[in-house]
């Protein structure tokens, strides 16, 4: 047990214990002290002494710079010193340990609301727009304190809820990597989607992140200095291909009045996407050859372009490549439009028109189709008609136009099956040259779609026996875009997941469950 001892204190500017000083006022000493020794002396461990042994004070007070001083000389100040402990007067000396830096143990006193030697987060701040501990041990919102001491995950303060976040419209710079744009109103980096949100890149949809490596492509630009930037671009499409490396690239392309004529090559491996850059039609006319190549392990997507006119060749060929038709047109070839050999094979929002060896050849692999058309092709003496799948190939088509496709005596029209794996139509529509020669394809099955042949089984469909052109805008051009009136209303259900929008952009329903248009495009 203590036994108090008062004498003078150190002036530190905080109240001593009252008359301990006093002149003529009675002092106890410390046994070994004599009673008017001209120097006087302080108890170590009461207000205004040094520190005891093992920084200890007196019960209310706090060791700070190795001085007792009051708890309530810390909190009125706002700020907390260095080092700033008290024990309780339990008997024993008690046994230190480490709190923040500084040696504890001991039991903290006062009315300090939190401990910032806890971290800047803390428990104790109870208020969700003050969750911090600030200066003082005071609970308050970002705007008191440096978010990146929290976390560098969260370096950002949202004033208008106190908290520390990812970004905000004016600081994005945590930002990148698969996660390069600020979703606002969360506050949180997130992956691109589309190509415009990547500003001078293209956005790389498969991980979310917009392309690293850039090059430009211009047919009117001056091909004897190209090197691929903005300022001096390539002149064909195939010239900027044979120069991708292993790093994913986005190759940006000018739109122009003359087409772009040399044959684009993908290499084995290689990751690109093609895109227009800027108003107008950037076409890609090659004869002689195949238009595109795309070899095996390569990702390819072609973002709002035409492959067109050519002798009779394909267009698109693929060997065990994944690629991606995006807003993109294969149209009016003497040859067929794409041949894929195991290949994963998506058309979103894109057309195949009146190619005149066929639409579309799948041996093996995948094929989907999104808000797409798939029509006019072949012809009365061609083996391929609309789409002809072979080797275990699959169909996915959703939301899409199959119609008006022709081929020779024994290849039906809209889809020709040989040993395929599954076909499945949903949201489409389906119709050849007669029911008769429609489609050709065990197993395959169609659900809430409009169709002309009995083949296709499933629920909620409309067949009906044969097309009327005077349900489409212009079939004669290519455009087989439904008229308002025609038989496909309220047939087609949109499910969770299906395309928020239709071939040209105009908006679907959005509910889950909502009647809705079948076909790749909905009447103005």
């Amino acid at each position: 047990m203590r036994i108090p001892v008062i004498l003078c204190g150190l002036g530190l500017g905080v109240g001593l214990v009252a008359g301990a000083c006093a002149p003529g006022g009675s002092q106890d000493t410390e046994p070994g002290t004599s009673e008017g020794d001209d120097t006087e002396s302080c108890t170590p461990g009461l207000e205004g002494c040094v520190c005891g042994e093992d920084a200890s004070c007196e019960p209310g007070l706090l060791c700070a710079s190795n001085t007792c001083i009051p708890h309530d000389a810390v909190t009125s100040s706002g700020t907390t010193p260095p080092m700033a402990t008290t024990m309780e007067d339990t008997g024993d000396t008690g046994t230190p340990t480490e709190t923040g830096g500084h040696s504890t143990g001991m039991t903290e006193t006062g009315d300090s609301e939190c401990d910032p030697a806890m971290g800047v987060t803390n428990p104790a701040c109870s208020d969700p727009a003050k969750p911090y501990c600030g200066a003082g041990g005071v609970c308050v919102a970002c705007s008191a304190i440096a978010c990146g001491d929290v976390s560098g995950d969260t370096p950002v303060c949202d004033e208008a809820s106190g908290l520390c976040v990812q970004c905000n419209a004016s600081d994005d710079a945590a930002c990148g990597g698969t996660t390069p744009l600020c979703d606002v109103a969360a506050s949180a980096c997130t992956g691109c989607t589309g190509d415009a949100q990547c500003i001078g890149s293209a956005c790389q949809q498969e991980t979310g992140a917009c392309f690293g490596a850039v090059l430009f492509v211009d047919r009117g630009a001056d091909c004897a200095s190209a090197n691929g930037t903005n300022d001096l671009p390539y002149c064909e499409i195939g010239e900027a291909a044979a120069k991708l490396t292993a790093e994913p690239t986005a190759i940006l392309v000018k739109p122009s009045p003359m087409p772009y004529t040399q044959q684009v090559q993908i290499a084995a491996g290689r990751t690109v996407a093609i895109v227009r850059n800027g108003n107008g039609i950037a076409r890609i006319e090659v004869s002689g050859t195949d238009a595109v190549q795309v070899s095996d392990g390569a990702t390819l997507r072609l973002s709002a372009m035409q492959i067109s006119k050519g002798e009779v060749t394909k267009g698109m060929f693929c060997t065990g490549a994944r690629v991606t038709l995006d807003q993109t047109q294969v149209i009016d070839r003497k040859g067929l439009g794409i041949e894929a050999i195991d290949c994963e094979l998506t058309l979103r929002q894109s057309r195949v028109w009146l190619n005149l060896g066929g639409g579309i050849k799948v041996n093996g692999g995948k094929l989907r189709l999104e808000n797409s058309f798939v029509v006019t092709n072949g012809g009365s003496f061609t083996a391929i008609s609309g789409i002809v799948i072979s080797n275990g190939a699959t169909i996915d088509a959703l939301y899409s136009t199959i119609a008006d496709n022709d081929g020779k005596a024994g290849v039906e029209d809209s889809i020709d099956c040989t040993n395929a794996g599954i076909v499945a139509l949903r949201n489409t529509i389906v119709f050849g040259q007669s029911a008769a020669s429609s489609v050709d394809c065990a197993g395959a099955t169609a659900t809430t779609s409009v169709i002309d042949s009995a083949m296709l089984t499933g629920e909620g469909n409309v067949t009906l026996p044969g097309l009327d052109p005077a349900w489409f805008v212009g079939p004669e051009t290519g455009n087989f875009s439904i008229k308002a009136g025609a038989p496909f209303e309220d047939v087609a259900i949109w499910l969770t997941g299906d395309p928020a929008r239709d071939y040209d952009g105009d908006a679907r329903p959005g509910r889950d469950g909502a009647k809705d248009y079948a076909g790749a495009d909905r009447p103005k």
